[in-house]
């Protein structure tokens, strides 16, 4: 346990702390120190604000840093009485918090790649068994995710409720209209004049561990799928956050200089995600989760696939035969890629199927669901 030396001091601290008063109107927003979970905590955040406006309900709320050692960040938290995660917190294996309640939002939706606790070495097994009945609540996307959830955050199903992902309410009648996307349009074409008239292609894969696979655009050609599809398409490119912990100086990624080179858009530091996908013609990704919100709005996606012997045998691996069940046109090459968006092969009959495994009737709601039952017990 000597590898969880700093968990222990942050729990010592916190526990110090734990002896002066909760506050029961109190919440803890625990995010990281990079912010880049942290979009299902807002939507929480922006639930809490609409009970005040509508029903005089005040919450005091905060977002605090994980990692943080602050001596003020830790007695804030340790003064809560609820407290939202959208990640695993090794530090609550040996923190007292008897009276307060622990809800796990985790920050990716449904069930893809494998995650949580078919993951983890022994002794993060042995810890997480430590922390894991401390939670509450673990929300997820729906009813057939919830056995996989239990297992993976080693909880009793009956703490694992289908209240859905918080950051998808963005999915909503309002949001969904003519009249809403046709302004977003209108506003995106503004800031990035080189939408106007064409159709936009995001690119969003996430990182692999072997930084040979990596480095996406060794494999995805820019200047190839510019000079096929650049009259028709305009490509964006969002990268996972955790994509530059994986590079190496024989395999960079530079996306300056990639979009100082050729007229594309980088939006991997744009915050809001759901824009995007709302915007998106066509979801090019791989083995992200983000292809599981994009479902949502059943448009089409096309899975480049260029590792994907890698990835099953060397890295993660899946829940579910991926080859028969990927809501999309899986491609191995730039070639096939660009053939496949010019025969618009996209592998459509699949969305509806793998959509109701993960949603089964999505509504955007999850938030106020979660809320209600974590907060009105």
């Amino acid at each position: 346990m000597e590898v969880y030396t700093k968990h222990k001091i942050y729990a010592g601290i916190f526990n110090l702390f734990r002896k002066f008063p909760q506050k029961d109107n109190k919440i803890t927003l625990l995010t990281n120190k990079n912010h880049s979970f942290e979009v299902n905590l807002e939507y929480i955040a922006k639930e809490l604000d609409n009970r005040k406006t509508k029903d005089g309900r005040d919450y005091e709320y905060n977002f605090i840093e994980k990692d943080s050692l602050s001596l003020n960040n830790i007695r804030d938290f340790a003064s809560s009485k609820y407290v939202f995660l959208v990640d695993n917190f090794f530090p609550l294996a040996f923190m007292d918090v008897d009276g307060m309640k622990w809800v796990q939002l985790w920050h990716g939706t449904g069930i893809f790649k494998k995650f949580g606790y078919d993951l983890l070495n022994d002794e993060d097994k042995k810890v997480m068994e430590m922390f894991s009945p401390k939670l509450d609540l673990v929300s997820v996307s729906g009813e057939n995710v919830v056995d996989i959830y239990s297992d993976n955050f080693h909880v009793d199903k009956s703490k694992v409720k289908p209240f859905g992902v918080p950051r998808n309410d963005f999915y909503d009648d309002e949001h969904l209209s003519d009249d809403y996307i046709s302004k977003l349009r209108q506003s995106f074409e503004r800031d990035y004049p080189q939408l106007f008239g064409k159709k936009l292609v995001l690119y969003a894969p996430t990182f692999r561990e072997n930084p040979k696979n990596n480095a996406v655009f060794d494999y995805f050609d820019i200047e190839k799928f510019i000079e096929e599809l650049g009259d028709e398409y305009v490509l964006a490119v969002r990268l996972h956050p955790n994509y530059v912990k994986y590079c190496d100086e024989d395999h960079p990624i530079d996306l300056d200089d990639l979009t100082n080179r050729y007229d594309i858009i980088n939006f991997t530091g744009y915050k809001d995600e759901q824009k995007l996908l709302l915007l998106a013609d066509i979801l090019i990704a791989d083995y992200s989760s983000i292809m599981v919100d994009y479902t949502i709005l059943q448009k089409p996606i096309i899975l480049f696939d260029y590792d994907l012997e890698d990835y099953i045998n060397k890295e993660r691996g899946f829940y579910f035969d991926y080859r028969e069940m990927v809501p999309g046109k899986i491609v191995y090459d730039i070639d096939e890629l660009i053939e496949s968006i010019k025969a618009e092969d996209f592998r459509l009959e699949k969305l509806e199927e793998f959509s109701k495994l993960q949603f089964g009737e999505f509504k955007a709601n999850s938030s106020k669901l979660i809320l209600d039952y974590i907060l009105e017990d």
